[in-house]
């Protein structure tokens, strides 16, 4: 049986305001007129756009669910930051939950680069939409592994 006390802080902790604020400021950067910045905005509204896809009745209601939806995206990164956070890490709250947010925003990247699929769907198809997102996707996955202070492989030299 969960708790209050532990359902409340799953959905309305600190790791979820963090999680939130930075999937906000994600969005925003859509404004910002330098295109390779607004590839992970691009890449929330395709998401958001699927879900639509398959909820039809979410359309007319778009204000409303889109914030919804990155409160869900948001409740998930802090889900991700609480599994995969290393507790012996010297990095703070707030970029750790970073890290869990740029997984969610690589896996999601990864997932967009997969359904589109470019040249391996079919040989004809453009590569450039598999490249971008498969590299953005790539950097969110390495910088997240970087931020969440999981060990990396190191190399011991014979003494």
């Amino acid at each position: 049986m969960v708790s209050r006390h532990t359902l409340r802080k799953s959905l309305l902790g600190r790791d979820v305001a963090i999680a939130y604020a930075m999937l906000v400021v994600l969005y925003l950067l859509k404004f910002v007129p330098f295109q390779p910045v607004q590839i992970p905005p691009y890449l929330l509204i395709v998401t958001y756009d699927l879900v639509e896809v398959a909820l039809p009745f979410l359309t007319p209601y778009h204000p409303i669910a889109f914030p919804l939806f990155l409160y869900v995206l948001a409740v998930s990164g802090a889900g991700i930051t609480r599994k995969l956070r290393a507790t012996d890490s010297d990095k703070s709250a707030w970029l750790q939950t970073l890290g869990g947010v740029c997984l969610l925003i690589g896996i999601l990247s990864l997932g967009f680069g997969a359904f589109v699929g470019g040249p391996l769907v079919s040989p004809t198809d453009n590569p450039t939409p598999l490249a971008i997102t498969g590299a953005t996707g790539m950097i969110f996955v390495a910088m997240a592994w970087w931020l969440l202070g999981r060990p990396t492989i190191q190399f011991t030299t014979p003494a």
